[in-house]
């Protein structure tokens, strides 16, 4: 009995103790909440990105920004806001004064950025994307009632102080001027428009639009930014016969669409890569004592360049993002000092070997404004 009894209060009072303890309180971190999203490759890189996507109803005045404001902002984050406000009206952004991201990559934001795009029931245009520390993003108004915001941080640099936007409603019957860097004013010439210089920046310059340009991986989505309204229409245009006269000579005849967006995705993924590279063995191998047949191989060695037409491309060069070493079977011959060369001598003095040379399998780009990834 007295067995029982201590073993009935045993287990009450390690219930009891289990009972009293606080639970530990849910953390409104982004760490706690990505902790169950959390893997990892090989190099201890995160491989998930914490995902969150909210729908904000527009009826007045309010602010979004990056979490930790104005501090560092957490790595591997996909933030998305949607915002709609009621019908016949607009939404306008403003980006608070104090900005700053990660910076881009040959003036392309590629890594943390923050995204801004016009949302209807037809297309999604993208308004603008931006990073670094160099200005603040101008003030937007959206063509809808809709607009959504994304934040893409990955798992390097991070920066701060991250960003904050303040969002309010515009009567719709305001005209909403565009502060970037094209109005949405078209001049159709012979069917295909194209966009006109805003009213609001008339210092505008081909390098200005040669940044914007860069920007844009597809013809498509070149074509929603510069004309949001008529950008179906325009690329259509641009390859029926009512736009002969804008035709390259190549085209002559041909009916197929010329996939202008395998051509600026060539130049990204060739203009620096590994290619074949002859090397001198005995220079290669720093050997002056012995000589090889051949007397030269083909390896694999970076080479191209990078950052074609932005404006801090020659800082950049080509290097080797990771290498290897791979065998080769070459004749090696060492020479009998202070003896005449003999027929039938040879023979003695030389013999197969494997030798071993660096090949390169990776390039990247590595650019004096940005430290190596």
């Amino acid at each position: 009995l007295h067995s029982f009894i201590f073993g009935l209060y045993f287990i009450c009072a390690n219930f009891c103790s289990r009972q009293g303890t606080t639970a530990p309180a849910q953390s409104g971190s982004i760490k706690a909440l990505r902790s169950s999203n959390i893997r990892r490759d090989e190099s201890n890189h995160l491989t998930d990105l914490y995902r969150k996507e909210e729908t904000i109803g527009v009826a007045g005045n309010g602010c979004l920004h990056s979490p930790r404001f104005p501090s560092s902002y957490p790595r591997n984050l996909l933030l998305t806001w949607r915002l709609q406000s009621p019908e016949s009206t607009r939404i306008q952004l403003a980006f608070d004064n104090q900005f700053g991201l990660e910076e881009p990559e040959n003036d392309i934001c590629r890594y943390d950025f923050v995204e801004v795009e016009d949302i209807s029931e037809t297309s999604t245009v993208i308004r603008g994307r931006w990073c670094g520390h160099k200005e603040v993003p101008p003030r937007i108004t959206s063509k809808t009632n809709q607009i959504k915001i994304t934040f893409k941080s990955d798992d390097y640099f991070v920066a701060k102080p991250g960003f904050k936007i303040c969002y309010s409603l515009v009567d719709d019957f305001q005209h909403a001027a565009s502060e970037t860097n094209w109005e949405s004013v078209t001049s159709s010439v012979s069917g295909v428009s194209y966009p006109s210089p805003s009213v609001t920046d008339p210092t505008l310059t081909a390098e200005a639009l040669d940044q914007t340009i860069a920007a844009f991986d597809t013809v498509e989505d070149l074509l929603k930014h510069f004309n949001p309204d008529s950008w179906q229409e325009d690329l259509e245009n641009l390859y029926t016969d009512s736009g002969h006269h804008y035709r390259g000579r190549s085209y002559h005849d041909r009916k197929s669409k010329v996939d202008l967006d395998r051509l600026n995705d060539d130049v990204k993924r060739y203009s620096c890569t590994p290619r074949n590279y002859s090397v001198n063995l005995r220079e290669e191998l720093k050997l002056t004592n012995v000589v090889f047949f051949p007397r030269c191989l083909l390896v694999q060695r970076c080479g191209g360049n990078c950052g074609c037409g932005t404006s801090n491309w020659k800082s950049c060069t080509c290097m080797s993002g990771k290498t290897v070493k791979k065998y080769h079977e070459v004749l090696k011959f060492i020479p009998e000092p202070g003896h005449p060369r003999r027929k039938g001598r040879t023979r003695n003095n030389m013999a197969l070997i494997d030798i071993q040379l660096d090949h390169h399998e990776r390039c990247d780009c590595i650019c004096s404004s940005r430290p190596p990834r």
